[in-house]
């Protein structure tokens, strides 16, 4: 992952640094100043779907039409990483400028689900089997758009240097790469073409480094429900016939997605039932 997920001028994420936090995001590009960011409701209209953009359930079809749209070359940028080789991606803040393009401003949203959570890893060179200690953030957000289901993804940025500036730039790069993430599922208009185990794609390789930081997640997801470790482990050898530690990124993903939701929901009816109460 590049460090442009952490600059400042992407404007994607907030939060001071001290630790477990919430980092809350707004995809306009504007830091909130209270509560979870959301670029609005807005409804696109009523437009009738053709049959072929069932899958979309109720966007209009002025935007489907724009998902379907290759990705522009030109939004792509470049970077080296592993082994010297170029990778392409799509930056953070031309992922918010092409959500307000499709969507338009105000007609989608996204928020940080949880904490913003600071882990210690041990990362395998697979090449000499050299075990290095690293530290990094993950972050989870949810990307929501009328019309169409919420998506959900796990953010990871590894920490450069420990140092304030280091600690801010993988915080937000945390978020940001979890907003990228989410909003792929949309498609190739977010860079979905450039992920997965395609040689050169950042997508090789990557799931090695994210699945530690999705278990962990993954865990720490069940102990905010009441459930202890044990317990978590038993759920999903129950639901994939696996051990947690035997799960690779791509199936620990959908899991940790789902105890998101559960998660946001329970948080969603307590504030609820706070509101009943004061009124």
């Amino acid at each position: 992952m590049s460090n442009e997920n952490g600059n400042n001028r992407n404007g994607h994420a907030n939060g001071s640094v001290n630790g477990h936090q919430n980092g809350n995001g707004n995809g306009n590009g504007h830091i909130p100043t209270n509560g979870v960011a959301k670029n609005g409701n807005g409804n696109h209209g009523a437009e009738s779907i053709p049959a072929h953009d069932l899958l979309w359930d109720s966007l209009p079809a002025s935007v489907t039409d724009k998902l379907g749209q290759p990705l522009d070359a030109s939004l792509v940028s470049q970077r080296r990483g592993r082994g010297n080789r170029s990778f392409s991606y799509v930056e953070g803040r031309t992922v918010i400028d092409q959500a307000n393009r499709i969507f338009g401003h105000g007609g989608w949203g996204h928020e940080v689900v949880g904490d913003v959570l600071l882990r210690d890893l041990d990362q395998v060179n697979t090449q000499t089997g050299e075990v290095r200690r690293i530290r990094a953030y993950t972050a989870t957000v949810k990307v929501t758009v009328p019309g169409a289901p919420p998506r959900t993804d796990v953010g990871f940025q590894p920490v450069a240097e420990e140092t304030a500036d280091g600690h801010e730039t993988a915080f937000k790069g945390a978020v940001t790469d979890a907003l990228k993430r989410a909003l792929r599922t949309f498609g190739a208009q977010f860079g979905n073409a450039l992920y997965g185990d395609v040689a050169g794609q950042p997508g090789g390789g990557a799931g090695d480094t994210l699945a530690p930081a999705l278990r962990k997640t993954l865990l720490d997801l069940g102990v905010s429900q009441g459930f202890d470790e044990e317990r978590v482990r038993q759920a999903v050898r129950g639901q994939t016939g696996k051990d947690l530690d035997e799960l690779p990124a791509s199936e620990l993903t959908p899991l940790v997605e789902r105890a998101a939701r559960k998660v946001q929901q329970r948080q969603d009816a307590e504030s609820q039932a706070g509101d009943n109460g004061e009124q």
